[in-house]
């Protein structure tokens, strides 16, 4: 495999690009770069981050190529779970862990940033947000694994090339485009505890002659599903068991009932006598560790020839997607007057059950996500000749999301309520009484099927033209210019019952709306010096765009790069630009969404404060009772979004070296500072501060909450959290690679060490760095990668180390509870054998020595956090392959 000499200058070549995590396939750099050959007859080619063709791979921004082979070898199904190993990826990123609000899907969050500020392109061009409706990021699952040639990964803001979005950087997935014959792949996986079997198969094929090629293929992934009851660090909630393996921690929602008659908690025997305390309910073992999931994905490439200076082309992927998470059965709460039917205490009883006898609640989603682009593109023949390009995209996804189980709690209230329902033949319900002893008719009266509809849809129109203007001393300046026109809308209609708040869901409006862009860009590559001492090249990449939103004002971001070659063996190079992110529809049309936060009032116990003060004179005027002593708690706050938001804005900074030195052929080093700091960020405002400024006597703040209170108990209730362009965000940190290939005991090697120590991560003032909890993620001071691989011609042998450095939990500090989490190291192992010209084997196992996850004091879901660190354990993979 490695003997290829070809392959060992594509391996080397894939560094010069910017620190390349993995190989690029040598058919493409084959068809690129020819030692020896004359550079005017080499095809220009163009590198993510740029639009400029050049002949050569190098970039001042740094980046990161994946090949087909690398993603064949591992035994991954989605590309996300490639992307989510990157040492740039930070934070939280969705997957196939998230059981709780992940709806299926699978996004990569680069330097923690968050999903919406990571720009994802196939082939150069948008891909359609996905997911349940009216999101703001793509569902990576929507690409499939067989279509990909490689995936590149630029670590660097690109709106001046790209527009909005790529703040954190973009992955650009390059799709197979010219393959001959037939290509059949199937793989099986599963973990060493017997669960989470997964099965995919993939057919590829193509053809064509001197005018043309097409690429058609076929993807099916049936992911299996795992629970957290079946791991003995997810079984329990908090871990916590007792000598016997009982779970002494949980829920104090339990199975027929848990009551308060103002003595306290306890349950009721079946002649409901009263005994205080409970044992809590285990939660985690109906829930899901690994969510099961179903796709099925089509894609067909094909370009044709009109003339010798005019090609078409067509791309489309469609995917369909079927996907399930699993809760335990809804917790309901409700106070029942003194005369409900059965009430053995005489007085008002509070009553908390976990509604079994209705059964787990199950989240079902299909989606249904197309993408087609038709275009054409050419040779101009003017001066010194330009390529243009002019392409249609259409891309749409749809979406149903059911949830199963699910209590109408109005309809309950009724079944409690005698005057009710005796009067309109409703269910009267005792609710007094144990697990099972529901009757049948209350419970079809009262659970029901929550179904939601949403997509996304885009229409983009784009122009582009790229050549040589004209030749300087140190040689051509290359040029690149276009215009955009893009539609985007986006929708989600809760349920009639979600809408009316009357289920067990918080209440929620629907989401609709739409907006259009006009955008006009132009990239210059100038070289200003060459064959000089010290200066075998130095050159400039500049680009500007220019933006105009149907929702705000126009404006413009810029991009300013340089290139020193030093020499044969030293680059130095660097990038300053600007990026942008525009409102999307969720953000801007957003239904308002009900939510019960955990707040303090700042009228608790006003009556003790100085009466000159601004909280005293606030609260008399609200509640007119001094004697007033609100009990701190859940306080009914509304999520809204406002139509006004303006873009978020970034500055961007990477400078870098890369070395390759001439007398050690194989090995390049790189080294790469980054800077990103966001401003006018898009986030929630931080209610509890807004409470407390309000109520200090700054009213602007009041004016922002929208504050109401009951008029009898003086409790807030209503109030709004509005998305604004209040938010800050600074991260840095460098990147470091290492690559090397040579031969040696007479096989071929290639190392590869991939390294980010992050720096600083701050959000709102706030620091992140070295730090992990359930809500925001993991932001490790330090990740790496380190893989090795020694092969013949007809096999390969890998072995890769996955490295998440120590952090802190530090979530419950105001608790005096703070954790030190331990570094985790992940061993995979992969093989993979060449039977003959037609067949080939792989196979691995993942996680080889069963790392346990870290149990996280303020976890997310499984006691840790899924989307940091592997939950699965043990993991096989193995594939065949055919290709005729």
């Amino acid at each position: 495999m490695f003997k290829n000499n070809t392959l060992t200058k594509a391996i080397k070549l894939s560094f010069l690009v910017g620190g390349a995590a993995m190989v690029l396939p040598s058919s493409f750099v084959a068809a690129q770069v020819n030692e020896g050959v004359d550079a005017n007859s080499v095809e220009k080619i163009q590198v993510t981050g740029s639009r400029i063709k050049r002949t050569d791979l190098e970039s001042a921004s740094p980046i990161s190529i994946i090949s087909a082979e690398d993603i064949k070898l591992g035994g991954f199904t989605s590309i996300e779970q490639v992307l989510q190993q990157s040492t740039a990826s930070s934070g939280m990123a969705t997957g196939a862990a998230t059981n709780n609000g992940g709806a299926g899907a699978a996004r990569i969050n680069l330097r923690g940033l968050g999903s919406n500020r990571t720009l994802v392109l196939v082939n150069g061009r948008r891909m359609v947000n996905s997911g349940t409706g009216a999101d703001s990021s793509v569902d990576l699952n929507t690409i499939p694994l067989a279509t990909i040639e490689r995936v590149e990964v630029l670590k660097d803001g690109a709106s001046a090339v790209y527009g909005s979005d790529a703040i954190a950087g973009v992955v650009n997935i390059i799709t197979k485009t010219h393959f001959d014959g037939l290509e059949l792949s199937m793989g099986y996986a599963g973990s060493a505890k017997g669960d989470a079997n997964t099965g995919d198969i993939s057919l590829v094929t193509g053809g064509g002659g001197e005018k043309g090629h097409f690429v058609l293929g076929l993807s099916y992934v049936n992911r299996g599903k795992a629970m957290q009851g079946d791991r003995d660090f997810s079984a329990c909630p908090d871990n916590d068991f007792d000598s016997t393996g009982a779970c002494q921690s949980g829920s104090s929602y339990i199975p027929g009932g848990n009551y308060n008659s103002g003595d306290g908690w306890g349950t009721l025997d079946s002649d409901k006598n009263w005994t205080e305390g409970y044992d809590a309910y285990n939660y985690a073992d109906s829930s899901y560790l690994y969510t099961p999931q179903k796709r099925i994905g089509l894609f067909a490439n094909a370009n044709y020839d009109v003339n010798q200076d005019t090609q078409v082309y067509l791309e489309t992927l469609y995917t369909k997607r079927t996907s399930t998470q699993q809760m335990a059965p809804s917790p309901i709460s409700a106070t029942l007057t003194a005369d409900a039917t059965g009430n053995p205490f005489g007085v008002a009883t509070s009553m908390r059950r976990r509604m079994t006898e209705v059964g787990d609640r199950v989240f079902d989603q299909v989606t249904d996500t197309l993408r087609t682009v038709v275009g054409a593109q050419g040779l101009w023949d003017v001066g010194s000749g330009y390529e243009w390009d002019v392409s249609y995209s259409y891309g749409r996804n749809d979406a149903t999301d059911r949830s199963s189980n699910y209590i109408n709690l109005t309809k309950l209230y009724n079944t409690m309520d005698s005057s009710v329902c005796n009067d309109v033949g409703i269910p009267c319900q005792d609710w007094f009484v144990g697990e099972g002893e529901l009757s049948a008719d209350t419970i079809d009266y009262i659970s029901y099927t929550d179904q939601a509809t949403g997509g996304n849809e885009f229409n983009i129109v784009n122009l582009n033209l790229t050549g040589d203007l004209f030749e300087l001393p140190a040689g051509f300046v290359g040029f690149a210019a276009g215009a955009e026109y893009r539609r985007e809308k986006g929708w989600y209609q809760p349920d009639a019952v979600t809408v009316a708040g009357d289920g067990s869901a918080s209440a929620q409006e629907a989401t609709s709306g739409s907006f259009d862009t006009t955008q006009f860009y132009a990239e210059f590559a100038i070289p200003l010096l060459a064959d000089l001492p010290l200066v075998k090249t130095l050159s400039i990449d500049a680009a500007v765009r220019w933006f105009d939103y149907s929702t705000f004002d126009s404006d413009t971001t810029w991009k300013m790069g340089l290139s020193w070659h030093v020499n044969d063996d030293l680059m130095i190079r660097g990038v300053a630009s600007t990026a942008f992110r525009a409102p999307t529809v969720d953000e801007l049309y957003g239904g308002d969404v009900g939510s019960y936060d955990y707040l303090t009032d700042p009228c608790s116990g006003y009556g003790g404060s100085d009466s000159s003060s601004s909280l005293y004179q606030t609260c008399q005027s609200e509640i007119g009772n001094t004697s007033y002593q609100y009990t701190d708690g859940q306080i009914e706050n509304t999520y809204t979004t406002v139509a006004n938001l303006t873009p978020e804005q970034a500055d961007t900074v990477t400078v870098g070296v890369v070395y390759n030195p001439h007398d050690i052929e194989g090995l390049s080093l790189t080294l790469d500072y980054f800077n990103i700091e966001v401003s006018n960020a898009i986030s929630r405002i931080s209610t509890q501060t807004y409470l407390d400024q309000c109520y200090a006597g700054e009213s602007s703040y009041c004016d922002v909450l929208n504050i109401t209170r009951d008029e009898v108990t003086g409790n807030i209730d209503y109030m709004e959290s509005p998305l604004t362009n209040v938010g800050t965000i600074e991260t840095r940190g460098v990147d470091m690679n290492m690559a090397y290939v040579f031969e040696a005991m007479g096989f071929d090697w290639s190392v590869d060490l991939d390294a980010t120590r992050l720096l600083e991560y701050t959000e709102d003032d706030v620091e992140y760095t070295g730090k992990i909890d359930g809500t925001n993620g993991g932001f490790a001071k330090w990740k790496s990668n380190l893989g090795i691989k020694m092969g013949q011609d007809d096999w390969t042998l890998s072995w890769k180390a996955r490295y998440i450095g120590s952090m802190t939990d530090d979530y419950y500090a105001s608790y005096d509870l703070v954790q030190d989490v331990s570094s985790v190291t992940y061993h995979d192992l992969a093989a993979q054998y060449f039977v003959n010209d037609t067949w080939s084997i792989s196979a691995g196992v993942d996680n080889l020595f069963d790392k346990t996850p870290p149990y996280i004091y303020s976890w997310n879901n499984a006691n840790t956090v899924p989307e940091v660190y592997d939950v699965m354990g043990r993991y096989y993979h193995a594939k065949v392959t055919a290709r005729f």
